[in-house]
């Protein structure tokens, strides 16, 4: 397992340099406008070195003649005339009386720190610019698929009616961010050879939910906190520009809290798997960064009996955890069974991108595909919000083959993943001590007698007799009775005939 262990670890191989660690990646969707813009810039022009020399001389000489300019270079009478014709065609230079001085142009282009001559033209410009509706600064013209982008929530407009008259406010708004979309799209140009003069004409072309991808870091300093990484946010374009779009994502995070049975989870979890937490060093449950920095390094592996395995920390949609899955799995030798994933009971569980690039990195790599197990589904408003999410809806493939209906009395903080004869990963959602935002701990592991243990628990989960209609949904290939056949057989639930 080295190869995969070194894969997972390489960024992090230095334990007394991890400063922080990723725990989560959130995803969010904001209403955004794209817009088309006509307007006016100045292009900077080059004009000929001795052209640029001469206006520079007429500057620091005022009402010099054309000759004493050209005696100054070392001109004939014909060079001097060619000279003071293309100074005169820049309109930099007005002439009178046989002398020159700078025109109001000319005084303008004259560069205030190096008295370098600067020549601009005028030039039209259209351009295709989308902003997002809270901070009204630029935003990528992306879109998540229909597929995914169900699962991300959407951030509330703080100021719905500066949004409704965004129309109006675009001028303002695309000149203050003019460098940023002239960085971006304005080809090799310096940055100050394009400046924004004006602008004429505005058109929405529509109206989209732009996503943003948030990473969560626990900070390993005294005293360990969890906050959202708005680094990328902060860096683009001016500074302060998406400031009130940066804390309406904080004040939504701040909002995501723990399942509150984590204490009840931990103790029913050490009756299945026989204490590994514990057993590996996680005696108090507010020790989440203790156990993170075991996660890193030569410390991550799991101690015997329960290796080949792995600690953990961060959601499913974290990168570590996401390695486990996907490459740390490869390493064990497993069969066709389906993977049976027990989600914890939370409203954030599954709403990025991250973890929907996981479920179709799963299932890529898993013929028997992805099964759910769906907490209280068989309540209707449950099971239509697990469809909702997760199911087969009009054109939109369901992001797990199949899902089950199990009663909910299992504890909220707890995820449980099983490759039954493979693997199980365990993840106990805890809060954050300074926080509270989930942070969850676990560990992947292949022992076989914790994979049995597990794969009980499931049966007896999957087996309950109080719902009648168990399968939610299923492959499109297959009915609900070989569904509900292909789970009983990977979990060894043994059915009596009608």
């Amino acid at each position: 397992m080295n190869k995969a262990k070194n894969k997972m670890v390489e960024q992090a191989t230095d334990k007394s340099d991890l400063d922080s660690v990723e725990i989560d990646e959130l995803s969010f969707l904001v209403r955004a406008q794209k817009f088309r813009i006509s307007g006016t810039a100045m292009r900077r022009t080059s004009i000929p070195l001795a052209t640029e020399y001469a206006i520079r001389l007429i500057h620091l000489v005022p009402e010099i003649t054309a000759e004493q300019v050209g005696a100054y270079f070392g001109f004939e009478h014909a060079e001097t005339s060619l000279l003071l014709q293309d100074i005169l065609d820049t309109g930099l230079v007005t002439e009178a009386q046989g002398r020159l001085t700078l025109s109001a142009r000319g005084y303008e282009a004259v560069s205030p720190i190096s008295d370098d001559i600067e020549l601009f033209s005028a030039e039209d410009f259209t351009a295709s610019q989308a902003f997002d509706l809270i901070a009204l600064a630029p935003v990528d013209d992306t879109t998540i698929q229909p597929g995914i982008a169900r699962l991300i929530p959407e951030i509330a407009v703080p100021d719905r009616v500066a949004a409704a008259k965004a129309a109006s406010r675009i001028p303002e708004a695309f000149e203050m961010h003019f460098l940023e979309w002239r960085q971006r799209y304005g080809g090799k140009l310096k940055t100050d050879d394009f400046r924004f003069q004006s602008t004429q004409d505005v058109q929405l072309i529509k109206t989209f939910p732009a996503p943003f991808h948030v990473p969560m870091r626990l900070h390993l300093q005294e005293p360990a906190v969890v906050e959202p990484d708005f680094g990328n946010l902060r860096q683009r374009g001016r500074a302060g520009s998406r400031t009130s779009l940066i804390e309406a994502l904080s004040d939504y995070t701040k909002k995501i809290t723990c399942p509150g049975d984590y204490e009840l989870a931990f103790h029913q979890l050490e009756t299945i798997d026989g204490g590994v937490l514990t057993r590996n060093g996680l005696r108090e449950l507010t020790q989440q960064a203790a156990w993170a920095r075991k996660c890193f390094g030569d410390d991550r592996d799991l101690g015997h009996p329960f290796n080949p395995g792995l600690r953990l920390i961060g959601s499913s949609a974290s990168s570590a955890v996401k390695d486990a899955l996907t490459v740390w799995t490869k390493q064990i030798e497993t069969d066709t069974s389906p993977i049976l994933w027990l989600p914890p009971h939370a409203d954030y569980w599954g709403r990025s991108l991250s973890f929907a690039t996981l479920l179709r990195d799963l299932s890529a790599q898993e013929s028997g595909g992805l099964t759910l197990l769906a907490r209280d589904g068989a309540d209707n408003r449950t099971a239509n919000n697990f469809r909702k999410l997760f199911g087969r809806r009009e054109r939109q493939e369901a992001l797990f083959d199949r899902c089950i209906a199990i009663r909910n009395d299992v504890p909220r903080a707890l995820e449980v993943v099983l490759k039954p004869k493979g693997w199980c990963l365990v993840l106990l959602h805890l809060p954050d001590p300074k926080s509270g935002y989930p942070l969850p701990v676990g560990y992947i592991s292949a022992d076989h007698v914790l994979v049995e243990a597990f794969g009980d628990y499931f049966a007896r989960l999957a087996s309950s007799e109080s719902v009648l209609e168990p399968i939610l949904w299923h492959r499109e290939s297959e009915t609900a009775a070989v569904a509900l056949g292909v789970i009983d057989e990977a979990l060894g639930i043994q059915t009596t005939p009608d």
